[in-house]
């Protein structure tokens, strides 16, 4: 049975780097706010979040229930359909996400700097660095 899952222990402290690196994977129509309700595919399991992506506005990957990240104290928690990570997302998006998440910081400190990003793949590892 689908059900929400929640990932506290995966944060995303700064919300407009968590938007830059969802609009990365390809997740345009972000919806931010307060306590927004998520539309799931069990009515019955009601959840709110401050930053959600629309299971209608995602085509490719008809999920039951929408994306949400809920504020917390260390930051935004991922709150997902546990049957959309199985078989929609993918059970590597989290770490998906966390690496575009950390690309995201690498660049802004990189723009900061005035420096440049450099993204280097050494087998299944993405090393990235700052050059000047």
């Amino acid at each position: 049975m689908s059900k929400y899952m929640s990932f506290e222990s995966e944060t995303f402290t700064n919300r407009e780097l968590l938007i830059e690196a969802l609009k990365e994977m390809g997740f345009d129509d972000i919806t931010v706010g307060t306590d927004l309700l998520l539309q799931g595919y069990d009515k019955r399991d009601q959840r709110l979040a401050d930053v959600v992506i629309r299971k209608n506005s995602i085509k490719s990957h008809r999920l039951f229930g929408d994306i949400g990240f809920q504020k917390t104290a260390k930051g935004y928690s991922l709150v997902v359909d546990d049957m959309d990570l199985d078989y929609r997302l993918g059970k590597d998006f989290i770490k998906r996400l966390q690496t575009e998440y950390h690309e995201a910081t690498a660049r802004k400190m990189a723009k900061k700097l005035g420096g440049t990003l450099v993204k280097k793949t050494v087998g299944k590892t993405i090393k990235v660095a700052v050059k000047f």
